[in-house]
Formats: C-alpha cells, sequence, structure tokens
C-alpha cells in the first residue's frame, strides 16, 4: 500500500503527444492507482479525463482510429468552424456517442480534477474543478478550451469569458499544485530530458493575429523561456526529492498534431514500458513521508 495524502498527479499538454500520458495512465488504471488531485492542462488535461472515468485505452481508441478522419482534425475544420480539432466531432460526436464517456463513473470518485485554460482578456490561467461541473456541454467546453492550441483554434466562450489552450499559461501546472498545498507531485512530461522550448524575441504574427488579445500574444513569444524555467524548477525539485519526474526515455519523434497512427502507437507503448520501469520506484516515493516544497 502507499500514502497519498496530499499527493498530487500534475500532467502537461502537448497536443498528441499526449498519448505518452494516457498510456501511463492506462497503467495507474490497471493497478488501481487512484490520486486524490489531479491537475492538467491541454492535452493532459483531456487525457485525465478518461483516466479519472477508468476507461482504459479509450484515448489510443480515439487518437488511431479518428487520427486521419477529417471530421476530427483538419484544416477543412479550421475554416469551417474555427477549430483544427472539430468541435461537433471531436468534443460532441465522440464523447457522446462513438467513445461514451462514463459520467456516472467519473463522479462517483472522490477526487479533485483541475483543468487549466487560459484567460485571453486578463492573461492568467484560470483552473476549473470539473469535478464541480455537472453540465455535460460546459465539461467538454473546458476540456476544449484546455486544448484549443493558438493558431489552430478561435478562442472558446464560456460564461461570456473567452480561453485557449492552457498551455499558454502554465505548461506544466505544477505552480497550481503547490499553491493548492501539495506535499508530493507525480509529474508526467511528454519530452525526454535532453528537451528545451527554443525561445523567441518577438513575433509579429503573434502580435498581428492577436492584436485584440494582446497577452495572449505575450504568452505565446514568452512561453519557451517560462516553459524552460518551470523544467529547471522541476529538476531542482526532483533532486530534493519533492517531484517524481515521469518522461518519455528517448526522443518523442511525434508532432502535436500527428497525423500517423503508427507513431501514436509507439509512443503509447513507449509510455507503457517507461512507467512499468520506474512504478517500483515510484510506490517508494509514494510511500516516503511527505516533503513540503
Amino acid at each position: 500500500m502507499y500514502n497519498l495524502d496530499e499527493t498530487a498527479l500534475v500532467l502537461e499538454g502537448g497536443g498528441l503527444r499526449g498519448i505518452y500520458t494516457s498510456a501511463v495512465l492506462d497503467y495507474f488504471i490497471e493497478k488501481q492507482l487512484e490520486f486524490p488531485y489531479v491537475v492538467g492542462v491541454s492535452a493532459g488535461a483531456i487525457m485525465a479525463a478518461s483516466y479519472l472515468s477508468k476507461q482504459k485505452e479509450r484515448n489510443l481508441r480515439i487518437n488511431t482510429t479518428y487520427l486521419q478522419d477529417k471530421r476530427y482534425m483538419s484544416l477543412r475544420n479550421l475554416i469551417k468552424e474555427g477549430y483544427y480539432f472539430s468541435k461537433e466531432f471531436a468534443y460532441r460526436t465522440i464523447p457522446n456517442q462513438l467513445e461514451p464517456f462514463d459520467y456516472n463513473t467519473f463522479y462517483e470518485g472522490n477526487f479533485i480534477y483541475k483543468v487549466g485554460t487560459f484567460d485571453c482578456v486578463e492573461g492568467m490561467n484560470v483552473y476549473t474543478n470539473l469535478k464541480e461541473v455537472y453540465n455535460n456541454e460546459k465539461f467538454l467546453d473546458t476540456l476544449m478550451a484546455s486544448g484549443s492550441l493558438p493558431f489552430l483554434s478561435k478562442t472558446v466562450n464560456i460564461d461570456n469569458n473567452l480561453y485557449l489552450d492552457g498551455g499558454l499559461g502554465e505548461a506544466i501546472p505544477i505552480y497550481e499544485s503547490i499553491k493548492d498545498k501539495n506535499k508530493k507531485h507525480i509529474v508526467i512530461l511528454t519530452r525526454d530530458s535532453s528537451y528545451r522550448k527554443k525561445e523567441k524575441q518577438d513575433s509579429k504574427l503573434s502580435r498581428l493575429l492577436y492584436k485584440k488579445y494582446p497577452k495572449v500574444a505575450e504568452a505565446i513569444i514568452t512561453r519557451g523561456k517560462r516553459y524552460n524555467e518551470t523544467l529547471d524548477f522541476l529538476e531542482e525539485l526532483e533532486e530534493k526529492g519533492q517531484v517524481f519526474l515521469i518522461r518519455p526515455s528517448k526522443e518523442v519523434k511525434v508532432d502535436r498534431i500527428e497525423t500517423n497512427p503508427d507513431k501514436i502507437r509507439e509512443l503509447y507503448y513507449q509510455g507503457r514500458e517507461d512507467i512499468k520501469n520506474n512504478y517500483e520506484n515510484l510506490i517508494k516515493y509514494l510511500n516516503k513521508e511527505n516533503r513540503s516544497v
């Protein structure tokens, strides 16, 4: 057994690279490892939903079966709806009909599930506990907003506020977890340990396309720097034994809008192997006395 008091599961985004996260989460389902606090942004938040509803391999089925289906993701959708990942197909037809989301199991669970979305006006992440959202459309729209990549999605209107990809504000939501006074943090990343994001000096395109929302443009421009600073912070915490990092053991060659299902499956099974190899160490970490960050 293990002690999960004041323990958080923290999930990075990454578009289709999130299939790595889903593999780890499916392994947790097998092991009946259930965290009391889960926070994610973008793909991390989306993958977490099926983990919390205990629907093993649901994400794998969706992201292989419909990967090359233009109704799921395509430039046609972007032109027609304003969303590369179709609102109607990806966030309505799939969860309501083709791969039904198990709301009953989800709401029976005892956990906090925080999803980060970027407020386009305020220029900061807003975290919503979806366990407290009892409207299915709002539930799905919040996940959609969290994964609405800049340039590939128009803003998502929720309660008259406009949102985009939660990864814009905090690509790895460790700070939200710390703010909520968790003492142990299991962080699943979607890049290997050598990865660092390229830092932009400025972007005329971002400022032009988001001239109505200058804080969105600023977040896009500074994202690389902030992301790398977060990685450095996580590695410092790891050295102190205050976080447990789960990350790909080799370079990830899956794009955030990957269209090759074989690459998706390969990354999924890499995730399976990585967590199998690290599971014993994870349990040892969970059994240690809580240490504040």
